[in-house]
């Protein structure tokens, strides 16, 4: 499994934004192969691996500034992924993109992000949808909840009055598919 560079700098420039005081506490968690990574410099377009990259750098935010708190440091690293990548161009976009036609999109956007996944997004009603990752090689509580996270903030930026999520299935926890629950008023 990999992922690209541009999700390890936002999880890097996530701490140092919102955890300065323990930016170093945080890189000296790492293993010495995932902090070589980020030691170095992380080019956007790159792939990098999964586990040493992005999983365990992952898990040391939720333990080091969460009190490993997998929904509430995810939710909050997807939120603020969001907020920064979506930016310039991406803000208008969201301006006159639709709901359906956002979440339709992320889940394509998801899959240029991790490679080998499978993400699909599923409109179930008006204001509601379902986003089902169907396949993506150890992927942790964490990182779920940063997804969902990413993708309420998304639909905030998209003017949608008070989007919430649950999730209702998860692979990290052993079932077949991740299903996260939408739903905006």
């Amino acid at each position: 499994m990999q992922v690209k560079g541009t999700a390890l700098r936002t999880t890097r420039d996530f701490v140092k934004t919102n955890f300065p005081g323990s930016y170093d506490k945080w890189l000296n968690s790492l293993p010495p192969e995932s902090k070589k990574l980020f030691l170095a410099t992380l080019d956007a377009t790159a792939w990098y691996p999964y586990k040493e990259g992005y999983s365990i750098p992952i898990g040391k935010i939720m333990e080091i500034c969460y009190n490993s708190d997998c929904k509430t440091g995810g939710d909050r690293l997807g939120s603020w992924s969001a907020e920064i990548g979506l930016k310039g161009f991406y803000k208008v976009f969201l301006l006159i993109a639709s709901p359906q036609y956002l979440l339709q999109r992320a889940s394509k956007i998801f899959t240029t992000f991790y490679e080998p996944s499978e993400i699909e997004a599923s409109i179930t009603g008006e204001k509601d949808a379902i986003l089902r990752i169907i396949r993506f090689e150890n992927i942790d509580e964490a990182v779920e909840y940063r997804i969902a996270g990413w993708i309420k903030r998304a639909l905030e930026l998209a003017n949608c009055n008070n989007p919430s999520y649950e999730i209702k299935k998860a692979m990290s926890k052993g079932d077949i598919a991740t299903e996260i629950y939408f739903h905006w008023v």
